[in-house]
């Protein structure tokens, strides 16, 4: 047992002050990913043994406030109050000290300790400034740490500061600086705390947080209220306590505070900032004259994302090609162990050939994950919402859009839906999340793989990748275009959003940004996956068909698969997917990617590995379409189409549904709408290819 001391630190700042940087710079290969209880935000922590401590450190999501505006704010503000650690170690970005200081007047009013860490001292003092941390210290009452976190510069400092603040007990006894709300709305903040004392559980949350939370209209905060014996009293006074600092002030009660909060940390920052005599270039400044141009802005966002496509699929090829062969040893390996019969079918058609044929493309979305990671990291994909603003105000969308659709395209749709809350309109929100269930996300990425793959040569993987996530953003902004005309009516509302500043990402915070993203993907293989290939192998193999041994083999599996449980349940659809190029087996695999869309691969190779005669002759999947005369470059194409605009898969539909509300009405548009908007699609492309002989 270890007889280290422990200490719990919790790790709080706004998006891309480089929080994540410092946690990954502290904590190296020791940390885990999971999620808080009942909500779907990400929780990380990791350990730290330095010197004869264990710290822990707990990476809260990134917000601006702790107000109950997201989840992300609820999580991080309830984990101060409930879990109290030993301390917050805020990080701010140097360089945009103003804004990112706005979280610290509430950490204060929390009452929690807190160690300031001025991060990316490097760029202010690029931009010609320097920050007086003693200074900055003495004002705010807390200790203050400079760091670089992509150079790990001060992080054994910060460490040394956590460790002698802690064992001093100068933590418990900060006297930290507030914010001065002014006489008036301090007399109506002690009316509200003389209510709030005289209950007991109320009592033990922070008096003066709780008072300006409630003057601030805080939902979280009326909520915790209202469980109170005391609440209608309390209620009471917060409403004439409004009325009359609205009445005294002519405007909202939470703009004033907003007012008070900037006008505390403008002070502060125009204390504690000294200007350097070099007059430097700022570099963030240069790089956006031309990024965030009028004209260049969206040609270099194409660019950027060709070129993430390009790299993608050129390292990718060589990797992918060793998985494939290795899941073809495996069948081999398999086939030549387990003796002829259901089980030796199970094993090597139901599992690993269908599972095979998702984890074969592992490689391709990791190399996908790491590239997005890198411009996410060097602070241009807000930039990238910024430049499509633009476009997406014309089709009824708001900027803030693009970031639940990044989000989608990055990984899955659920935290895409999940992400639509940092819109305050509900109106944006709804339109985007309908935006959201169109995007390529990681896993449809093996589905269009496979396909492209199969039917284009390696030359122009990339491209023809490159244009369906050109033609995904298109049909997502005709469906956004139709909807603002229609059911959801208005215009998008104003789009305010910070640009942080430029910097070089680390390789390991890349690495470790890719492996948590690609090791939910081996996850899903290794559960839902396996069991949805199981299913699909057994409605393929059940009923047994009586054999004929005077009938080829080839003829025989066919059979088979006909007149098995999937086999008729294809043959019901063939009539609805025949116009559209599809036999019923094309439309088994599209019904089981309802469950996860990477099945829709795990299905077609369980398939393919049903109807396979001789395993000693087995080719990747994509050989096996390549060569199957059922299929063509149109309609592999088409097949494409319908899996971009049909129905996501059934959790994203879940959580598409308790986000808009619970409401039957938008969960039928999505599942009716999106379903005949495919079948509609893929009519048209396939009809007419065939009649002008495109690719048939």
């Amino acid at each position: 047992m270890s007889n280290r001391k422990k200490i719990i630190v919790a790790l709080a700042g706004n998006p891309n002050c480089g929080k994540s940087t410092i946690f990954n710079a502290l904590t190296g290969s020791n940390q885990h990913v999971g999620n808080y209880p009942g909500v779907t935000v990400e929780k990380k922590e990791g350990i730290k043994k330095y010197k004869d401590y264990e710290i822990t450190f707990v990476d809260l999501p990134g917000t601006y406030s702790l107000s109950a505006y997201s989840e992300d704010e609820v999580v991080a503000r309830d984990f101060v109050i409930k879990d109290k650690p030993d301390v917050v170690v805020h990080i701010v970005d140097a360089s945009n000290m103003d804004r990112n200081l706005y979280l610290f007047t509430q950490l204060a009013e929390l009452d929690t300790p807190v160690l300031l860490v001025l991060n990316m001292i490097d760029i202010l003092e690029s931009k010609g400034f320097k920050a007086d941390e003693k200074e900055l210290s003495s004002l705010l009452g807390v200790p203050v740490v400079s760091t670089i976190g992509n150079k790990k510069t001060g992080i054994n400092n910060l460490l040394d500061k956590i460790i002698e603040n802690h064992e001093n007990g100068d933590f418990a006894s900060q006297k930290k600086a507030k914010v001065d709300y002014g006489d008036d709305i301090k007399t109506e903040t002690d009316n509200l705390e003389a209510l709030i004392l005289k209950d007991e559980e109320l009592s033990k949350l922070p008096k003066n947080w709780l008072s300006i939370k409630l003057l601030d209209n805080d939902s979280a905060a009326v909520k915790k209220v209202l469980v109170s014996k005391n609440a209608a009293a309390i209620l009471a006074q917060n409403e004439k306590s409004r009325k009359h600092i609205e009445e005294h002030f002519g405007e909202t009660v939470e703009t004033k505070i907003a007012e008070y909060r900037y006008g505390f940390t403008n002070s502060v920052v125009k204390t504690v900032i000294k200007e350097l005599t070099s007059n430097k270039k700022d570099v963030t400044a240069v790089i956006d004259k031309f990024v965030l141009n009028r004209f260049l802005g969206l040609p270099i966002f194409a660019l950027v994302m060709y070129l993430i496509f390009k790299f993608t699929f050129t390292v990718s090829y060589p990797v992918v090609g060793w998985f494939e062969t290795f899941f073809e040893w495996s069948g081999r390996m398999a086939a030549a162990i387990i003796p002829e019969g259901n089980i030796q079918s199970l094993v090597v058609d139901g599992m690993i050939g269908g599972v095979g044929g998702v984890l074969g493309f592992f490689p391709l979305v990791l190399f996908m994950f790491f590239a997005i990671a890198f411009f996410e990291d060097t602070g241009y994909m807000a930039r990238a919402a910024f430049v499509m603003d633009r476009i997406m105000s014309k089709f009824g969308l708001h900027g803030k859009s693009f970031l639940p659709m990044m989000i989608s395209t990055n990984g899955c749709a659920v935290p895409g839906f999940m992400a639509t809350r940092t819109l305050d309109s509900k109106r944006d929100r709804f339109i985007t999340m309908f935006t959201v269930s169109f995007m390529i996300c990681g896993a449809k990425l093996p589905v269009f793989s496979l396909f492209i793959a199969a039917f284009f040569a390696e030359s122009q993987q990339a491209n023809i990748m490159f244009i369906f996530y050109v033609l995904s953003v298109c049909i997502a902004l005709i469906a956004a275009k139709i909807l603002s005309k229609t059911v959801l009516k208005g215009e998008p509302a104003h789009f305010v959003m910070e640009l942080p500043p430029y910097h070089m990402p680390t390789i390991r915070g890349l690495l470790l940004k890719m492996w948590e993203r690609g090791w939910l993907y081996i996850k899903k293989a290794g559960t839902i996956i396996v069991f949805i290939s199981i299913l699909i192998w057994a409605g393929f193999t059940y009923p047994t068909a009586s054999e004929n041994p005077d009938l080829p083999q080839e003829e025989v599996a066919a059979s088979q698969m006909e007149q098995s449980f999937l086999g008729r349940l294809g043959s019901a659809l063939e009539p609805i997917v025949k116009p559209i190029g599809m036999d019923g087996s094309r439309a088994i695999a599209l019904v089981a990617g309802l469950a996860a869309k990477e099945v829709v691969v795990s299905t077609l190779g369980t398939i393919y590995s049903l109807g396979e005669v001789d395993p000693e002759e087995a080719e990747p999947l994509k050989e096996k379409l390549a060569s199957d005369e059922g299929w063509s470059p149109l309609k592999g194409i088409v097949f494409l189409i319908f899996c971009l605009i049909y129905i996501p898969c059934i959790t994203a539909v879940i959580v598409f549904f308790k986000e808009t509300g619970s409401n039957y009405k938008w969960l039928a548009l999505l599942v009716i709408g999106n379903t005949i908007a495919a079948w509609l699609a893929a009519f048209l492309v396939f009809q007419i290819g065939t009649l002008l002989k495109i690719g048939v």
